[in-house]
Formats: C-alpha cells, structure tokens, sequence
C-alpha cells in the first residue's frame, strides 16, 4: 500500500476513533450498571480492534504516520 493510501486510511480511523470516543462517554451515564458494562465491553473490543487490527497494521508499514508519535 502506498503512503498516500495508507495515510487517509489512518486519517479515516482517527476520525473513527474520536466517534467511538463521543460514544464511549454517552454509554457511562448509562443508569443501569449491567447494560452499561455489556455495551462498553462490546465497545471496548471495537476500539481494540481498529487499533490493533487497522491503525497498527499500517504503522508498521509507515512509521511516520503513527498518531500516537510525539
């Protein structure tokens, strides 16, 4: 994959990210103890897999594009 290619994926899942985000703050003022925790487990698997699945994949590829890079 080209950098270029590469880079508006990444661009695309950070953007994907922050919505995931927005979501994860709505789900905790869930009242119901049980229904909160089923739907952050179940947003905490997405997360980890755009992340680990997706965005590090094409790190590897072009460490320059790294969003986590200082």
């Amino acid at each position: 994959m080209t950098k270029s290619e590469a880079s508006k994926l990444v661009r695309a899942a950070m953007g994907l990210s922050e919505r995931l985000n927005e979501i994860d703050a709505q789900l905790r003022s869930i009242g119901d103890e049980d229904e909160r925790r089923r739907f952050l487990k179940v947003l905490g698997a997405i997360m980890l897999d755009l992340d680990a699945g997706f965005i590090r994949p094409l790190v590897r590829q072009h460490p320059d594009l790294d969003p986590d890079r200082t």
